[in-house]
């Protein structure tokens, strides 16, 4: 493309920077003039550093039964986390943080990339005696009831709206719904009964993991 000689005088340029010493021009979509972008959250899941895990379970019938998830974050990245919740029957969720646990008990649960082509890993660690990277901590009530769980800041609980699907915890948009967790810290995420009949629980959790930019 050429431009008038002037055209400095009236236009300026801008390049975006995809890699350390590489730029390129943005690209606009022709239809309309709009500037073809994709969201943050959706850059982080190309670059292999946006994770997932879930845990799905069928109660006794029995009310204040519990199941969740429990995790420790990284030391040195940003959790930024996004929990979805669901009951077949009467049931709340809560998020808690800075909880005490006894190591060593419940279920490891693997985390998953959401890029099934990276071979990046999470750091956030499980409960084991020397905490392992990439895993999580699953619970039911007997392996809870068994580990001296103390529920640190609950952050949040709220009813379950029984027959919606999973429930994004804090609203409708990321702006609602996303915690920004503390570094080195043990989260719950659990949900718990408040009926007396079997039911069905399911813990779904979304996070990417980021360096902080020093202004």
């Amino acid at each position: 493309m050429e431009l008038d000689p002037n055209a400095d005088r009236y236009f300026k340029g801008i390049l975006g920077k995809t890699g350390d010493n590489t730029y390129q021009v943005p690209r606009i979509d022709a239809s309309t003039g709009a500037l073809i972008r994709i969201s943050y959250v959706h850059h982080e899941i190309h670059g292999g550093s946006s994770f997932t895990t879930y845990y799905t379970r069928t109660t006794t019938a029995d009310t204040a039964y519990r199941s969740g998830i429990y995790l420790l974050t990284p030391t040195d990245k940003e959790v930024h986390m996004v929990a979805s919740f669901s009951a077949s029957t009467a049931a709340t969720y809560s998020i808690c943080e800075g909880v005490t646990i006894d190591a060593n008990e419940g279920t490891a649960s693997i985390i998953y990339n959401r890029d099934r082509n990276s071979a990046k890993t999470s750091l956030v660690r499980d409960n084991a005696t020397t905490p392992a990277l990439n895993y999580v901590t699953t619970w039911t009530e007997v392996q809870l009831a068994a580990a001296n769980f103390s529920a640190g800041t609950v952050l949040r609980t709220e009813p379950l709206q029984v027959g919606t699907g999973p429930k994004p915890a804090g609203g409708v948009s990321r702006g609602t719904e996303e915690y920004i967790l503390k570094k080195n810290t043990k989260y719950f995420f659990r949900i718990t009964n408040t009926a007396a009949s079997a039911n069905t629980h399911h813990i779904l959790l979304d996070w990417y993991e980021h360096t902080r930019r020093t202004p």
